[in-house]
């Protein structure tokens, strides 16, 4: 359960922390959006464990491993294939997310013409109910195993 309870804390950590983002660009706004995205990626890594606990999944060296490797481990077992897999694809939820955090840690150039514009409310919102449509269907999944 810990990781469970670490999984949905983080997540309401991002979701009162996106209610608070304007958008402005402001160094606050700027901070907020950042703490945003680290909140999200601990929940992800939350998420990482729980699935390895409650799949029994043997991987070593498994909690040392960043979030994205710890996906991309478990994903290479056979009961996760499906379930992790699909969202480490390129349109997948991982590498959208990997690019909103990339934006906000290193923003893009204003002044350069971009097909991957600013990260807007809209994108955060897309990514957080992605994340918790990913979270459902694995525990709903889990559980009527």
């Amino acid at each position: 359960m810990e990781y469970t309870e670490s999984v949905n804390q983080y997540l309401d950590l991002s979701i009162e922390t996106l209610k608070k983002i304007k958008f402005d660009d402001s160094s606050d706004d700027n901070n907020l959006r950042l703490f945003f995205c680290m909140a999200l990626e601990k929940s992800l890594d939350a998420f990482a464990n729980e699935i390895y606990t409650l799949q029994n999944i043997n991987i070593n060296g498994f909690m040392d491993m960043n979030t994205y490797i710890k996906l991309k481990n478990i994903s290479n077992h056979q009961n996760n294939i499906a379930l992790i897999s699909k969202e480490l694809k390129p349109d997948g939820l991982i590498e959208e997310f990997k690019d909103i955090f990339a934006k906000e840690i290193d923003p893009p150039n204003e002044d350069l013409i971009v097909s991957s514009n600013k990260n807007t409310l809209k994108k955060f919102i897309l990514i957080l109910n992605k994340y918790s449509e990913w979270i459902s269907s694995f525990r709903k999944i889990h559980h009527e195993c």
